[in-house]
């Protein structure tokens, strides 16, 4: 009975450790570590418009597997932008937005989100597509859009002018 517990002591003593070498052995990133994902975690950025405001900020966050998440200052829940200019309705609301990101250098990924977008009286009209490439240092970031539109209900897509932005990390 004794050499059983001895081997079971040994045994559950032996595990720790090794489950530990396996998880720092298996490749998995940790977001703390920014030689590898310079990236990851929340971002305070303020974009640049060829068109007024002119300027908005924006919250993104970058989360391990690709996940990209937005809201910013310019169009959200309870904003009523008139978009008319671009062949839009006049009053223009959107969700938070959702999407991607992959990484294309060690400095560098690329980043696609969406958000649904609503006419002034509520009803979904289609969503907004950014399509952007990003570079940081770690803990300034760059961005360069230059695919901003709204994919209409019906399918048409109506473009709108590239975009820069700038952050920092969220503090």
């Amino acid at each position: 009975m004794n050499q059983r517990r001895n081997f079971l002591r040994l045994a559950s003593a032996a595990a720790v450790p090794a489950a530990a070498a396996a998880v720092l052995s298996s490749g998995v990133a940790r977001a703390d570590n920014g030689s590898v994902k310079d990236i990851l975690g929340a971002w305070d950025t303020i974009h640049t418009l060829p068109f007024p405001p002119f300027q908005f900020r924006e919250f993104l966050t970058f989360a391990e597997g690709g996940v990209v998440q937005e809201t910013n200052s310019f169009l959200h829940s309870t904003s009523k932008l008139d978009f008319s200019a671009f062949g839009l309705p006049a009053q223009l609301s959107a969700a938070n937005g959702m999407g991607s990101w992959t990484r294309i250098s060690k400095n560098a990924v690329t980043v696609v989100f969406r958000k649904m977008v609503f006419d002034g009286a509520g009803q979904y009209i289609g969503d907004f597509r950014a399509e952007g490439t990003i570079t940081t240092d770690g803990e300034t970031l760059w961005a360069q859009w230059p695919v901003l539109k709204v994919i209409k209900v019906d399918g048409q897509e109506v473009p709108l002018p590239p975009a820069t932005s700038t952050g920092t990390r969220l503090k």
